[in-house]
C-alpha cells in the first residue's frame, strides 16, 4: 500500500509544466520574452541619452 502510495505522489508531482515538452516550451518563450522587453527597456534609455548628449553637443557648437 505504501508503495502504491509512493507511485501515486511521484506520479503527481511530475506533472508539472517542466515534464512537457510544450511547458517547457512556454516557460522559454516568456523568458524569451521578458529578455526582450528588457533590452527594449535598454535600448530606449540609450537612445534618450544619446539623445541628449546630441542637444549638448548642437548646443556647444552654437556657442563656438
Amino acid at each position: 500500500m505504501r508503495a502504491l502510495a509512493m507511485i501515486f505522489l511521484f506520479a503527481i508531482s511530475a506533472c508539472g509544466r517542466e515534464s512537457s515538452p510544450e511547458g517547457r516550451s512556454i516557460i522559454r518563450d516568456k523568458q524569451i520574452v521578458e529578455q526582450l522587453d528588457s533590452l527594449k527597456r535598454q535600448n530606449h534609455v540609450l537612445l534618450d541619452s544619446l539623445g541628449a548628449l546630441n542637444k549638448r553637443i548642437e548646443k556647444l557648437e552654437r556657442i563656438r
